[in-house]
């Protein structure tokens, strides 16, 4: 648990009104905003974009560190902003020794943010992730296969072979146990619509779930 001084707590509850809980934006990032009507969601878009990079870096790292609401709205924040900035802060979460509850909510932002420093991060998860046991369900702090195909995902964008270290015959993909019947294709198929989305274009998202429903 993470101590917070009373100012602290002041200021990330401002934080949170103004850019979690304002509009639902929150809730919309759970699911509803990839779903809406492609007029609905262009809107939605371009206020996620414009209050990504109007957020200050200070309101976010504190949303980072706080409920798995506060970080979802500020990793997309983050993605939609293009927040380098905000790297760092990012950095210290995903590899923190202390469950941060969703880790998987920092992908999109890596893989908006696309560049050599995100896929050395996401190396640097791996290698330790990849060696822990897969977590109970209900409790799932660890986000294996999230990191592994938004390292796929960037190593196409970057033209290098990270993952490669990973997914060889017999690596550490292969022995993890949580790997089983884990299909990175549609895993990166996602993140590519994630990325898609922040950058404001239509995921197709909607139109997958119609063809599917029939």
């Amino acid at each position: 648990m993470i101590e917070r001084s009373g100012e602290d707590e002041r200021r990330l509850r401002r934080a949170a009104k103004r850019w979690v809980h304002r509009g639902r934006r929150y809730r919309h990032l759970m699911i509803g905003a990839f779903v809406m009507p492609r007029f609905r969601q262009r809107w939605f878009q371009w206020r996620l974009r414009r209050a990504g990079r109007r957020a200050p870096a200070e309101d976010l790292a504190l949303l980072l560190r706080a409920g798995w609401r506060e970080r979802l709205t500020a990793t997309w924040l983050i993605a939609a902003g293009r927040r380098a900035d905000l790297r760092p802060v990012m950095e210290r979460g995903i590899l923190g020794d202390e469950p941060s509850g969703d880790r998987w909510s920092y992908c999109p932002a890596f893989a908006s943010l696309g560049t050599e420093d995100d896929a050395r991060i996401l190396v640097t998860y791996l290698v330790r992730a990849l060696s822990l046991p897969p977590e109970d369900e209900g409790f799932v702090t660890q986000c294996q296969p999230e990191a592994l195909a938004t390292l796929m995902y960037l190593d196409q964008q970057l033209g290098t072979d990270h993952a490669q270290r990973f997914l060889a015959d017999g690596g550490p993909w292969e022995r993890w146990p949580g790997s089983v019947n884990v299909s990175l294709a549609d895993l990166q198929d996602g993140v590519r619509r994630e990325v898609v989305f922040a950058a404001g274009g239509n995921p197709g998202i909607r139109r997958m779930v119609k063809l599917q429903r029939g």
